[in-house]
């Protein structure tokens, strides 16, 4: 089976020792990324965002964690500042905790960004039930992150290797739809990518998955699907270093199709871009996959106004 095969490759990368000096190139790597994306926020004049960090002590965890948890309980610290529009012409205030973990050895650690979002109507007046869930939605998600760390730290007894990093940024913030996507870092024996993108309609102001870009009762399913395989296809041919599961020999195993809940973005040419993990189409070494979608493709099927 597919998650069985996904599974033993995890698996078989996890038993490998880190190489010497991967983590400070991998950090390195990270320190780059990360300023590449601030820059890019910061060219997004309309996406101006206000955050503030509220930082809390850490605590030794077993006399071998030295742990610093920035959180919503201790003394207030203003960071930076920026504000998003949500709803309308409206600008709410985005806040966000940071969780920072590392062991006495320095081998496992973790930084977990996490943001608060506040969806406001067009009249000024908070959109109690969408902020409500998009937030409980991020603090599921990132929580799950921390606890995982936290179950592997205690596992190893604190002499495991892993390297954590989770990041945030607003993608895509049109004249109908808000996302805000995390990036998600994972380093035991290599890197493993995974992102996940959060969606507001700003004329309904509801969150939104794929299915919520169409129009009722349509396919949009399939010729999504048809022509991501295509481009896999043209890729394959015209690169042999690209390699996606399709057409092979265990057709079983092969990428059959998206779903409603697959994870998309529009770029700030207003086409659809359908994102996959690492390992969900691809080999570990193709990392995280974009497809980016023909407005042609979906132009009778999508409501006005989230692509162009």
């Amino acid at each position: 089976m597919k998650d069985e095969r996904l599974e033993k490759m995890r698996q078989e990368y996890e038993e490998i020792p880190i190489p010497a000096g991967l983590r400070q190139r991998v950090e390195e790597g990270i320190k780059r990324g990360k300023a590449e994306r601030e820059e890019v926020t910061r060219m997004r004049k309309k996406s101006k965002v206000v955050t503030f960090v509220k930082a809390a002590g850490g605590a030794v965890v077993a006399a071998m964690l030295a742990i610093t948890i920035m959180a919503n309980s201790g003394a207030s610290v203003a960071n930076a500042m920026m504000k998003i529009p949500v709803i309308g012409a409206i600008a709410e205030v985005v806040t966000f905790r940071e969780y920072k973990n590392a062991t006495e050895n320095e081998n496992m650690s973790a930084d977990v960004k996490v943001p608060e979002i506040s969806v406001t109507n067009e009249d000024g007046t908070v959109n109690q039930e969408t902020t409500e869930q998009i937030n409980k939605t991020i603090e599921d998600y990132t929580n799950e992150i921390i606890a995982q760390y936290e179950a592997d730290v205690k596992a190893s007894g604190g002499e495991g290797h892993q390297l954590v990093d989770l990041d945030y940024e607003v993608i895509t913030d049109s004249g109908r739809l808000f996302s805000i996507r995390f990036n998600k870092l994972q380093i035991m024996a290599s890197g493993a990518e995974s992102v996940e993108i959060y969606h507001i309609d700003k004329q309904t102001g509801k969150m939104i998955n794929l299915k919520g870009l169409f129009k009722e009762g349509v396919n949009f399913i399939d010729p999504i699907t048809d022509n991501i395989k295509e481009q896999m296809r043209e890729q394959m041919a015209a690169d042999e270093s690209k390699m996606y599961f399709l057409d092979s020999e265990t057709p079983e195993w092969d990428f059959q199709s998206i779903s409603e809940d697959t994870t998309f973005y529009v770029n700030d040419s207003g086409k659809l871009v359908i994102v996959f993990d690492e390992y969900e189409v691809a080999p570990g070494s193709m990392g995280s996959v974009e497809f980016e979608i023909p407005t042609e493709v979906i132009q009778d099927i999508v409501q006005e106004g989230f692509v162009s």
